[in-house]
């Protein structure tokens, strides 16, 4: 049995490290979505700008995410199954956030988007940000700030399953 053990030893480290990353780059994905979208929320500039850019970051974040939560999810479903529940529904909130995002920011350009290259006139251009910002954005910003709230928490209620990864990574490189 303890040939066995010796043996599984490298496999079982990596396993604890990829939790442990999967876990931390899932924080940090959720973080990142979420800080782009509260500023493409409070930015009135940015509907009038390229839209494309921003979208694009958070798309390939969300790839990230994808990825991370997964690997989470797959870590805690062993740990703790109602914290890796709490993770997906957090993850599931970004998504969401993204997408309540996105529909501002088209909705904020008005009848004439900024990628066709149209002038527009100031008036219209603020007329349609306040009409978007009445329709979709203000219940996107409270949307965002509840998830903040439940992303902070679940980071915090993590804290102690990474205590518990590193003490294992400590038995699982044999110290």
């Amino acid at each position: 049995m303890r040939v066995l053990r010796q043996l599984l030893r490298p496999f079982e480290a990596r396993r604890v490290a990829e939790a442990e990353a999967d876990i931390r780059g899932w924080d940090s994905a959720c973080d990142q979505v979420l800080q782009a979208c509260n500023q493409a929320l409070r930015d009135p500039q940015l509907p009038r700008g390229d839209i494309g850019v921003v979208l694009d970051r958070v798309d390939r974040t969300l790839f990230r995410l994808r990825d991370t939560g997964s690997g989470a999810e797959g870590a805690l479903r062993r740990r703790n199954p109602e914290l890796g529940r709490r993770v997906r529904r957090v993850s599931e909130a970004i998504v969401e956030l993204r997408n309540e995002t996105v529909q501002f920011l088209i909705r904020a350009q008005g009848p004439n988007p900024a990628f066709l290259g149209a002038q527009t006139d100031p008036a219209q251009n603020a007329e349609s940000y306040q009409r978007a910002r009445q329709d979709v954005g203000l219940a996107a910003v409270q949307h965002a700030a509840a998830v903040e709230r439940d992303l902070r928490q679940v980071w915090a209620d993590l804290q102690p399953v990474l205590l518990e990864i590193a003490r294992s990574a400590g038995r699982a490189e044999g110290d």
